[in-house]
């Protein structure tokens, strides 16, 4: 009888060896798996740096151009004020064509797409960093294209009527300008009587709204990313 609780006993305590064993295999694998998968985080998270900061430039360009745009529409509106046109015809209609609000930013989303389709956002321990990416790469981008599309139908308003009432002709340089390329001055009939009309100094005004409402929103979108930045760096480091 003593003999049988004897192997019973052993056989017991072998069974238990070999369950953990087993446990501990799965244990090992699993954290191995962890750790190959946190490695592949932030493998994205480095790759997530380097387009914010491609995305960072983009957004300098944008604003600057904007706020130049912004910056000639004042002028010509001043020159109206004065009601003298000191400024000559050739240098408003160059201001006018060259001037455009219209030039939208386009986030790069393909690293953001990438986390979240290979579990690794839930993987990022920074709940500061989750939140500014989805604000950033939903709501804010969702408020950037509404906010785009409102001020691409302006400018095609706005472009039919300046060069109608100008009969405008331009040379379209692709090789020169940040993004799109470059409009130059080809030719143009300076109607002085819309020049003064309360229709034009309204358009100007219009697009001054728009292009201050655009500035402001890249504004915004620059802080969160100039913040995920910060905390993507110490997702990595830490």
């Amino acid at each position: 009888m003593k003999l049988g609780i004897d192997k019973f006993q052993k056989y017991g305590l072998e069974s238990l060896v070999i369950l953990f064993s087993i446990i501990l295999s799965f244990y090992i694998e699993g954290q191995r798996d962890l750790a190959n998968k946190k490695a592949d985080k932030n493998k994205l998270i480095e790759d997530l740096i380097n387009t914010i900061d491609e995305d960072l430039e983009q957004l300098e360009i944008i604003s600057g151009l904007t706020s130049d745009a912004v910056k000639s529409f004042n002028d010509v509106q001043n020159d109206i004020n004065l009601g003298n046109f000191n400024v000559s015809k050739n240098e408003i209609m160059s201001k006018i064509i060259s001037s455009s609000v219209a030039t939208s930013f386009f986030p790069q989303k393909g690293i953001f797409n990438q986390l979240i389709a290979t579990g690794s956002f839930e993987l990022i321990d920074s709940n500061e960093l989750k939140t500014l990416l989805l604000r950033l790469f939903n709501h804010q981008n969702e408020r950037n294209l509404a906010i785009s599309n409102q001020i691409d139908i302006f400018q095609i308003e706005f472009q039919n009527k300046i060069y109608g009432e100008f009969r405008i002709d331009i040379e379209y340089n692709s090789l020169e300008g940040k993004i799109y390329g470059e409009q130059n001055l080809k030719s143009f009939i300076f109607n002085r009587n819309y020049y003064s009309s309360n229709e034009f100094y309204g358009l100007l005004s219009r697009a001054k709204q728009w292009g201050n409402m655009y500035i402001r929103l890249l504004d915004d979108i620059r802080e969160n990313y100039k913040q995920a930045r910060i905390y993507a760096e110490y997702e990595i480091n830490n």
